[in-house]
């Protein structure tokens, strides 16, 4: 009796076509992994972060009675940092942040990135870098890239905005109508946010990915512009 088996040739064939589809459906499958942990990282922080401002509204009052004189390394630890193991501190220093400074999603690097000496920069235990800027002593905007010095270290990937407040702000920028910590962009419209120089787009920079996420229930949805 003769037993019936695959040839050399179709095993190869088989190996072959094996290859052509992994080929095709790895980048995608990467892609989707990739963008998954960028939201679950973004969301964890974010989380982390309002939780802080309500222990510390417990403890300090209401968020426009905090002292937003202090210094932004002093302001992070006095009032968002409860939830947060920071195992080092870098200031002004290039350190606690990606050496690229941060991509834009249109292409080129984004000039205001906390690689500048007013950002302030910490390095958090899970490897995240979070970086503040004041703006004054009313609002401040809090850079976060989820995953170090990690690649793509570009805006709306791994880089995300957010601004923290002590009262309404209304400009191009935000539309926020009591204090509190938001995305960057929040109060802007999904249009807004797509066609706005700092927005959401392959044509803007992408500092106001975050809200679109937000916006999307946090979701990086087809549109996004990955």
């Amino acid at each position: 009796m003769f037993k019936k088996a695959f040839t050399l040739a179709e095993v190869l064939i088989t190996l072959g076509i094996i290859g052509v589809v992994a080929s095709m459906t790895m980048p995608a499958l990467v892609g989707n992994y990739k963008k998954k942990a960028a939201v679950s990282q973004l969301k964890k922080v974010y989380s982390l972060l309002l939780q802080s401002i309500e222990f510390s509204k417990l403890e300090n009052g209401d968020i426009a009675d905090w002292n937003w004189s202090l210094g932004s390394y002093e302001f992070f630890m006095k009032y968002l940092a409860s939830n947060f193991q920071v195992v080092q501190n870098c200031g002004n220093k290039s350190a606690c942040w990606n050496t690229r400074g941060g991509y834009m999603l249109k292409g080129g690097v984004y000039d205001d990135n906390p690689l500048n000496t007013y950002w302030y920069k910490i390095l958090l235990s899970d490897g995240t870098f979070i970086a503040l800027e004041k703006q004054d002593n009313t609002h401040v905007h809090i850079a976060v890239d989820v995953n170090g010095e990690k690649a793509p270290n570009t805006y709306g990937k791994d880089i995300f905005v957010m601004t923290m407040t002590s009262q309404a702000v209304k400009d191009a920028y935000h539309n926020i109508s009591a204090p509190g910590l938001y995305m960057y962009g929040h109060g802007l419209t999904a249009e807004a946010i797509k066609s706005h120089s700092l927005g959401c787009s392959k044509n803007s920079a992408g500092l106001m990915c975050g809200e679109k996420i937000l916006m999307d229930g946090w979701e990086m949805n087809k549109d996004y512009p990955w």
